[in-house]
């Protein structure tokens, strides 16, 4: 991978697309119910759990306490970090505290990138290493 790439595991919920960086997962394992864990729906604050057919389980790395509910990955993929656009200035400070930094546009619509370590939620639900 070149330095002006970015890898991102996308996955998603309903019609919208969500981009995680590679670099940020520890791994990725099959749901379980029986662990403590987050539905993405929750840590983003975007509504309900409907279109939320948990298959995997996220674990960010340095952050290993509670692993994060997502659906099928749809893919992992190479995308330019020249690509990336950033967020409309209305939205930084509201997204910026759900780790949202930045749309990538598609064909498919756009992968609204997500930065974990950034996430206001997130933060008190983990316990760091």
């Amino acid at each position: 991978m070149e330095q002006n790439e970015l890898q991102l595991l996308v996955f998603s919920i309903g019609d919208t697309r969500y981009g995680i960086d590679i670099d940020q997962i520890a791994y990725l394992m099959n749901f379980d119910v029986a662990g403590n864990a987050v539905g993405f729906e929750q840590l983003m604050a975007i509504g309900s759990s409907a279109d939320c057919n948990y298959s995997k389980m996220l674990i960010i790395k340095q952050k290993t306490g509670t692993p994060i509910l997502i659906n099928e990955p749809d893919e992992v993929a190479i995308f330019s970090v020249h690509d990336i656009r950033r967020l409309p200035d209305i939205l930084t400070k509201w997204a910026g505290n759900k780790g949202v930094w930045g749309l990538l546009p598609q064909e498919r619509g756009v992968i609204i990138l997500i930065d974990f370590y950034k996430n206001q939620l997130f933060n008190p639900m983990t316990n760091p290493l």
